[in-house]
């Protein structure tokens, strides 16, 4: 007797053992078979098996075994081994009568192989003539027995591994095409040429809107012949509520639905058309098989596989298969739809920007020409060419002057705001002297320090740095970066700037003393129309465009306006632009 012993072995050594076990089996002198299904068709055989159930060899491989065997006891057999498979128990040392005056008497067990359902799918079989107990006999026979099931579990696990593989790479697959589909419209056409592998299985999707009405979106058939009777069915096989599958049934009871009894009755019901019914018995009517699709515990529709004419039902496997694709194509179909609500919001948005813009850029054309003609009477006016003019009329006329202006130059801004956001604003880019573009920003407005009371601490470094920019766009951020901190610096304040480099970047800093900005305006400051202080009595001369359109310029510029501070504070804006040497590197 061998002993028993563990160890492990490399894939070649595993066939040569499973080379030799075959082989061993097919030469023990004891009589076994395998038979697959209810009709017990012989899928293994080996030569003792053969001779003593009068099995003509390899031609009895595949056949039923009452149509293969031709031993007398054989009807005998095959009732043993319908209560075995039937039952799903274990039948050892059954006594089988002879079946005939010469024939002997036989010794019968019958061992089930289980599926994952709990149901028979296999059956190993030994017979032998009935005799007196041999003791050598018995034990090659218990020998015999161990290997067959042994044989028999390792070909289930293997069988198992595979159908687990096929399964993993199936589902990685769809996962892929579904993470590429971003619209919903491709991710429906992606959904529907999901059929199930290996079942030849076809399938339908139906999607269901926000008013809960259901839209059939997509036939797929994995035969190529057979997908263009699918795509026929298009605007023809059109869901209806009272379906017993597909969406109109998930909406009843979100669940997967099995269906194989009276399949065609289903389809009948359903087709609405006998042209339609036509087609889809082209198509191969099997059984059905509808899982939800849901996504964040909203119902999106439902995903409907039909496989082939003949096919058996769905297995449980083939079902967790098909929930599991259900779900990551749930997943997806609900990203594709809050993507395109997305992008309809965009569009949107954009569009009433455009509108907004055009508008803004509109009306202060209409508003200058007005007020540059009051502006041009004042003038007429003051002259006194419509009479004389008194002390106080001129200081009047000096009034209606200054609000003229004023407001020509909120104009002025408006206009500049809505060139920059249509795009129609042209840039003059050159190499220019940052250090000398400060400076020249700083002569116009320097008279404005005394008459605040400001101290203005003046420029320092970057003499002789050079950028690449619109030289007048930036004197136009600068001028307006050093308006507000004359602006929203205390009397007795300070007020200083700076341009230096840093790597590629030439900045254009102008720093101030003062309360500060809080922290949750850094970002909001450079919205259009928004000011620090909100009161109508506390703002400050503008309408809040000025960081807006310098930050909008700065970017045109390929640069960028940034600003820190705190509370307490002051600010400190910082103008970065591209150096003269990036630029002729990128062209």
């Amino acid at each position: 007797m061998i002993p028993k012993q563990t160890s492990a072995v490399d894939g070649g050594s595993s066939h040569s053992v499973q080379t030799a076990l075959g082989q061993y089996m097919q030469h023990a002198p004891r009589a076994f078979a395998v038979t697959h299904g209810a009709a017990h068709s012989l899928t293994y055989a080996n030569e003792a098996f053969c001779k003593l159930a009068g099995v003509n060899g390899h031609k009895g491989a595949g056949k039923d075994f009452g149509v293969a065997a031709a031993a007398p006891q054989a009807p005998a057999l095959i009732a043993m081994l319908d209560r075995a498979f039937r039952e799903g128990v274990n039948i050892l040392d059954e006594k089988i009568p002879a079946g005939g005056v010469d024939a002997p008497s036989w010794q019968c067990s019958v061992w089930p192989v289980m599926a994952k359902g709990g149901k028979a799918e296999a059956l190993g079989v030994e017979i032998r003539e009935s005799a007196a107990p041999d003791p050598a006999a018995e034990m090659q026979r218990q020998l015999s027995e161990r290997l067959l099931v042994s044989a028999l579990r390792e070909r289930g696990l293997a069988e198992d591994a595979e159908a687990a593989r096929r399964r993993a790479i199936f589902l990685a697959e769809a996962g892929r095409l579904l993470a590429e589909s971003v619209d919903q419209i491709s991710t429906l056409v992606t959904l529907t040429k999901l059929a199930l592998p290996g079942i030849g299985a076809w399938c339908i999707v139906d999607v269901i809107n926000e008013h809960r009405i259901i839209g059939r979106h997509g036939i797929y058939h994995p035969d190529p012949e057979k997908q263009i009777l699918a795509k026929s069915l298009d605007g023809c096989w059109l869901p209806h509520p009272d379906d017993p599958f597909g969406a109109a049934a998930m909406l009843r009871g979100a669940k997967t639905i099995s269906i194989s009894d009276k399949i065609e009755l289903v389809l009948a019901a359903s087709a609405g058309t006998a042209e339609t019914l036509h087609t889809l018995r082209k198509l191969g009517i099997g059984c059905l098989l509808t899982v939800p699709l849901i996504a964040r515990n909203k119902l999106l529709g439902a995903m409907t596989f039909i496989n082939a004419e003949g096919c058996p039902c769905y297995a449980p496997d083939e079902v967790r298969l098909a929930e599991d694709l259900a779900e990551r194509g749930a997943l997806a179909l609900d990203n594709a739809q809050v993507y395109d609500v997305t992008v309809a919001l965009k569009q949107g948005a954009e569009t009433a920007n455009r509108a907004k813009t055009a508008f803004l850029g509109a009306m202060s054309h209409e508003l200058r020409t007005p007020l540059n003609a009051i502006g041009g009477y004042i003038e007429l006016l003051d002259m006194g060419l419509r009479g004389p003019v008194t002390k106080e009329q001129r200081a009047d006329f000096a009034r209606v002057r200054t609000n003229q202006q004023h407001l020509t130059l909120l104009i002025t801004e408006i206009l500049n705001f809505s060139r920059v956001g249509s795009g129609n604003m042209i840039f003059a880019e050159e190499d220019i002297d940052a250090s000398a573009v400060m400076a020249y920003a700083i002569g116009l407005v320097e008279p404005l320090f005394a008459q605040k009371g400001l101290v203005f601490e003046g420029s320092k470094g970057g003499h002789g740095v050079i950028a690449r920019a619109d030289e007048g766009k930036v004197t136009q951020i600068l001028v307006n970066l050093l308006s507000n901190a004359i602006k929203y610096t205390p009397r007795g304040g300070r007020v200083s700037a700076a341009c230096s480099t840093l790597r590629d970047r030439v900045m254009l800093s102008v720093t101030n003393s003062g309360e500060g900005i809080p922290p949750g305006k850094l970002e909001s400051i450079f919205e259009p129309f928004v000011q620090l202080k909100e009161g109508l009595a506390d703002r400050e001369g503008g309408v809040g465009l000025g960081l807006a359109i310098s930050r909008d310029l700065a970017r045109a510029m390929k640069g960028d306006l940034t600003v820190e501070s705190g509370l307490g504070d002051g600010a400190r804006f910082t103008l970065s632009l591209p150096c003269a040497g990036e630029q002729e590197e990128a062209r």
